[in-house]
């Protein structure tokens, strides 16, 4: 690992960078990383170069991009056994600077034969996940124990039924490439090292590590420990957590594994690609057995950086479960990267059958004799909280409209009381949590309780932000219904809210809706290439799971991050009881035996039809199935293409493994065929979740209905497939279901009745230089500071009238996205920080702040900009595979 370890000080010593990217809004980093980059996320002329020849070496490499008059900053040697390259900076501007325009440099490096790879290297960002808690209904509640073993992740995914065999995952190392492990957690064995359950790891960034920030360079050393973000020793729980030290009684999905720890970024939130990719590196050459990385960015495509270097670590024989992403109300085609890689194990989320909820404790009692008994009770503190230990009787608004209008006349004096009343939907009410709390105070009232009637809306926490009130709770549904029940009888009830804010109980709730539902929040496939991703679901709402002791020690978080882990624990076990790790075969297995679910619009359920592949792959993995099954198949998906590039009929070997003839029924199953665009739309935009549907389906044929398979031998089926007809080709409908094989087994299959290709990038008003969200004005002259281009000036979003700038939303991903500067009919080259590569489709603005990505500083004068976008499929060589876009003229001025 000399190499790796040598990179991370070559990035203390590289050059400065500047960036942009959107930033969680928590940081206080986002200046910095949106500097003369257009929200790209690409640093500023900095690539990934992967080598044709292996006997290639950086200063071989060096000296002929110096010989070719290119004047290059190296940043970190990559390479490690997979992987030969190099990042190095194109110097910035200067009166004899060598730089090039980027999109004519990557050509350039694209044509050059000892040149595999290229791309330009960016920041990534931690995704974005949600930690909540969810009180319980008194018919349903249960505390997790020591001595409570059942854990419904574990249960609904089969889990549990290969614990009960004693199939922990022994003898495989799960890697975490995250945001490190707090191992001193005492379900996480409470050590670091050998002989520890967190047994080898490194970390790469240190704790303020911000890309493009001299002052806050990384940090590396060999603790990758997880004190401030806790997201990877979340994720380590789902997949290793013990039993030992843990006081709420689950464990991981591979209690018997250990892990390793890859810090690839501290508590900023944000990295580079060329991080991560040492981070992966140092797994692999460090002897990972599978790797779990809970990442990505809006991508979509196979060819980005990560996703191309993973799915070789995969082909290597480890497989890598990535989570989807966390926009599922995006709908179709909004996959990330690299979760779209051929190889990986792309995970979405499914919701979970329980809802796990850190409380607090109060108390009541009835009447008025202080001789009566107690009864406990959960409650979530509010903001703000109470800050003294309270007792007081309730009285309850309901029969006030819940004070959303002002109180009554004949209300009683509030002063010493604790007001119960309902948690209304504020969108659909107009009753507002501030005016609720004005007309209590109104009366003199202090104290809230809040109560909702259902479990399945009690996800939000509680703020009330109005003068006089000092304290606000929310009740579990089931107290407060025997509240209301005592107080309609007559008597009193007085509640006793404590000030400790510590969260000590752990409750369980039935999910109403039964669960086994494809997550809102998860991302949707397939891949811009037609791919199936993601592969499985996994539970990832509402997970338990380990946390940093020095943040809170457990906590309950929702998001694809969530599920992704089990998986990977899931694959140690496979190992243990298949003998070895087969990545491919152990991914197609897994795919088979999981189980479909069906469609859920956001509302309700529909039993009657399986949810999209798109949204769930193959459907919720199935563990025991997975272990136990005797037929296997050669493909794990079958994938038709568009109209286009239709590839109708496959053929696949189905396997026999076990001991007895197998007689297997071949049946179809439909799943919902929907339009990734809106048909109400005009012009063509994106539809959003829940998609339109259509109700037409593929016609399904088979060589044979049932075929009979003698034990140790094969047989091979052959299906044949006809697009649904009657359908809006220009809304890109995207049809799928599944080929059951048998009562146990299935494979998806997934097409495009219409033509990517000829989709375009862009609608008539998807760019336009923009004042805000409208077009500007042809000809509007801008005054702007003059860049320095070894200091790019900012361009964060506070400038938007009065920074020059081209608002661009790509209505389906391309490849490449170009924003060119024109001068009359010259073409001066792109913008700083372009052109993007492997784009999603959302909305972004290209920065005009003077300077050209070849450094140089544009005149004063007047301009156009020429965005361009190469369609789905299509050919960079082929001027008709482009979509082209010019702005009206505008002008640029200096400060100085």
């Amino acid at each position: 690992m000399g190499k790796v370890s040598c990179a991370v000080a070559a990035l203390l010593l590289g050059a400065q960078v500047a960036i942009a990217t959107p930033l969680r809004p928590r940081l206080d980093t986002s200046a910095l990383t949106q500097r003369a980059t257009n929200q790209s996320g690409i640093l500023l002329d900095t690539y990934i170069v992967e080598f044709a020849d292996d006997n290639e070496t950086p200063s071989t490499f060096y000296a002929s991009l110096a010989a070719s008059g290119v004047d290059a900053v190296p940043r970190l040697d990559l390479s490690f056994s997979l992987f030969k390259g190099v990042s190095f900076q194109v110097k910035g501007s200067s009166s004899n600077s060598s730089a090039t325009d980027s999109w004519n440099f990557i050509r350039q490096m694209r044509a050059d034969p000892s040149i595999r790879n290229i791309w330009p290297s960016r920041v990534t960002r931690h995704l974005r996940d949600v930690g909540g808690a969810v009180p319980a209904q008194n018919s349903h509640v249960k505390r997790q124990t020591q001595e409570e073993r059942t854990f419904s992740p574990h249960v609904m995914t089969q889990v549990d039924k290969l614990h009960a065999e004693g199939v922990t995952g022994k003898g495989f190392r799960i890697s975490i490439i995250d945001s490190g492990i707090d191992y001193t957690h005492p379900a996480l064995g409470g050590c670091f090292g050998p002989g520890c359950l967190v047994e080898i790891g490194y970390d790469f960034t240190g704790d303020n590590y911000v890309p493009g920030d001299a002052s806050r360079p990384a940090r590396p050393d060999n603790d990758p420990m997880d004190n401030c973000v806790g997201h990877g020793t979340h994720v380590a729980g789902t997949a290793a957590a013990q039993l030992e030290g843990n006081k709420y009684g689950f464990t991981g999905s591979a209690p018997g594994a250990k892990l390793g720890a890859y810090r690839m970024w501290g508590c900023t939130s944000t990295s580079t690609t060329e991080i991560e990719l040492m981070a992966f590196a140092r797994a692999v050459e460090d002897g990972a057995s599978i790797i779990s990385y809970s990442n990505g960015d809006e991508s979509g495509w196979a060819g980005e950086a990560r996703a191309v270097i993973i799915s070789r670590i995969v082909d290597s024989g480890i497989p890598v479960v990535v989570s989807e992403g966390n926009d599922g109300g995006q709908g179709l085609f909004y996959a990330s990267t690299p979760a779209a890689g051929g190889s990986i194990t792309g995970t979405g989320a499914v919701s979970n059958t329980m809802f796990p909820s850190f409380l607090n404790q109060g108390s009541y009692k009835t009447g008025n004799s202080t001789t009566n008994g107690t009864t406990e009770f959960p409650f979530l503190m509010g903001t703000p909280a109470f800050a003294a230990d309270t007792t007081l009787p309730l009285w309850s608004a309901v029969d006030a409209n819940n004070a959303c209008n002002p109180l009554p006349d004949d209300t009683p004096d509030l002063s010493q009381r604790i007001v119960l009343l309902e948690f209304l939907d504020s969108r659909a009410t107009r009753c507002y949590p501030q005016d609720q709390g004005a007309n209590i105070a109104a009366k003199g009232g202090k104290y809230m309780i809040y109560y909702t009637k259902s479990n399945s809306t009690m996800r939000d926490d509680v703020f009330v932000y109005a003068d006089g009130i000092l304290g606000t709770a929310k009740a579990v549904p089931y107290a407060a219904e025997k509240w209301l029940s005592l107080l309609s009888e007559g008597n009193t009830v007085t509640v006793t809210v404590p000030s400790n804010s510590s969260q000590s109980l752990v409750e369980l709730v039935n999910n109403e809706s039964g669960g086994y539902v494809a997550g809102q929040l998860s991302s949707w496939g397939p891949s811009w290439e037609l791919d199936m991703t993601p592969q499985v679901v996994s539970p990832g709402e509402n997970i338990l799971s380990t946390y940093p002791t020095a943040i809170g020690t457990y906590r309950v978080m929702t998001g694809t991050s969530m599920a992704s882990p089990l998986v990977a624990g899931i694959y140690a076990m496979l190992g243990e009881v298949y003998g070895k790790l087969e990545p491919k075969r152990l991914r197609r297995i897994l795919t088979h035996t999981s189980k479909p679910l069906a469609w859920h619009d956001g509302t309700k359920a529909h039993p009657d039809i399986l949810a999209p592949v798109a949204q769930q792959g193959a459907g919720i993995v199935q563990a025991w199935e997975a272990a136990h099954t005797k037929i296997e198949l050669d493909v794990d998906s079958l994938m038709l293409n568009d109209t286009e590039h239709f590839a109708g009929t496959h053929t696949f070997s189905i396997k026999n493994t076990g001991s007895e003839e197998a007689v297997l029924q071949i049946g179809h199953r439909k799943a919902v065929t929907m339009y990734a665009m809106s048909p109400s739309s005009n012009p063509l935009r994106t539809g959003m979740f829940p998609n339109a549907i259509a109700t037409e389906y593929a016609s399904v044929s088979f060589s044979s209905d049932s075929l009979t398979v003698p034990a140790g031998q094969s047989a091979e089926l052959t299906v044949t497939f006809t697009p649904p007809a009657n359908l809006n080709a220009t809304l890109l409908p995207v049809y799928s279901g599944f080929i059951s094989i048998g009562d146990k087994l299935q494979v998806p299959y997934l097409g495009v009745a219409g033509s990517m290709r000829a989709t375009p990038v862009f609608s008539q008003d998807s760019v336009y230089l923009a004042d805000g969200y409208t077009p500007a004005v042809a000809n509007k002259t801008y005054t702007i500071p003059r860049p320095d281009p070894k200091n790019p000036p900012l361009t964060d979003r506070g400038d938007m009238m009065a920074t020059p700038n081209v608002y661009v939303r790509p209505i389906v991903g391309t490849r490449i996205l170009r924003a060119d500067v024109l001068r009359g009919d010259e073409e001066l080259g792109a913008l700083a920080g372009w052109p993007p590569t492997f784009v999603a489709r959302f909305e972004r603005r290209a920065w005009i702040n003077g300077l050209l990505s070849n450094g140089k500083v544009m005149e004063e004068g007047t301009y156009r900009l020429r965005v361009q976008a190469l369609r789905i499929f299509g050919d960079e060589s082929k001027k008709e595979d482009w979509d082209v876009v010019e702005t009206v003229p505008f002008g640029i001025k200096y400060t100085a």
